[in-house]
């Protein structure tokens, strides 16, 4: 059975691309790639925004993927009920995201929470910071996603 996945971040613009776009390269490369079906979303995304500059960059320098497709999407009703595990970026997003929708709580998951992590819970925003800062998001985002694929 396929194994719906969506990370969710604010904009859908920076950290949920990138995460899906890594864990995405990850399943490739352990040729376990059908097993999964991945998506992101921002909880206020602003719909066919593009990923930010550097995100597209650090994704293409660091990584090899190229981002330049990626475009926004908010989550919405179909995202929830057709995921079996969103994994947030924040505790923030969680909470809305239970908030809005109490009947999934058992599939929203903070990503730092559930690889057992118990402080410093939150994949910091690199909006609008510079190469480095999105750089070190994203290799934080690989290591958190590796031990996610462990636990699944």
């Amino acid at each position: 059975m396929v194994k719906r996945i969506i990370f969710v971040c604010t904009g859908n613009t920076c950290r949920s691309p990138m995460a899906e776009a890594i864990f995405k390269d990850i399943i490739m490369q352990k040729g376990i790639e059908k097993k999964f079906e991945i998506f992101s979303a921002g909880v206020y995304a602003f719909g066919n925004d593009p990923a930010s500059y550097q995100a597209i960059e650090v994704m293409k320098n660091e990584f090899n993927i190229d981002l330049k497709s990626h475009r926004a999407k908010v989550l919405d009703d179909s995202d929830v009920e057709k995921a079996d595990l969103i994994f947030t970026m924040t505790r923030h997003h969680r909470d809305m995201i239970i908030d809005i929708y109490p009947d999934a709580a058992d599939k929203v998951h903070v990503l730092k929470e559930f690889v057992g992590l118990k402080e410093e819970l939150d994949v910091i925003d690199p909006f609008g910071q510079d190469y480095d800062i999105y750089k070190s998001c994203a290799y934080e985002i690989e290591e958190l996603l590796f031990e996610v694929l462990e636990r699944l």
